[in-house]
């Protein structure tokens, strides 16, 4: 198991615990809640914080799956190079190796003319 889930587990267990004794400590908290458009009188305090809760899970799920989206479409857009980019190097490799006659030294089958 990762280290990194170990951790991650543990966090949440304690961020959990934190809520639920939150709660059980706070059971007659009343707020005012203003969300711009409509005041809410009374609203028990967990239940506001528990909305806010729900309304960031879904803003950060939204924001994930416009990050994933991207990524992969930038990763189809790379593989899509990779590919055409690999089919030119094939095609380079292929092509005959013509060296100029110019170039050719006395010992590659030029004659020298006295």
């Amino acid at each position: 198991m990762n280290i990194s889930r170990v951790i991650a587990a543990v966090a949440l267990l304690v961020i959990t615990v934190a809520i639920i004794a939150f709660g059980v400590m706070n059971p007659g908290e009343r707020v005012m809640l203003n969300l711009g458009w409509r005041i809410y009188q009374g609203v028990p305090l967990i239940l506001a914080l528990f909305i806010a809760f729900v309304i960031g899970i879904v803003l950060t799920l939204l924001y994930s799956l416009y990050y994933f989206v991207e990524f992969g479409l930038n990763v189809r857009r790379l593989k899509k190079r990779n590919r055409a980019l690999e089919e030119e190097l094939v095609a380079i490799r292929n092509l005959p190796i013509e060296e100029p006659l110019e170039d050719l030294g006395p010992e590659e089958g030029k004659e020298v003319v006295s």
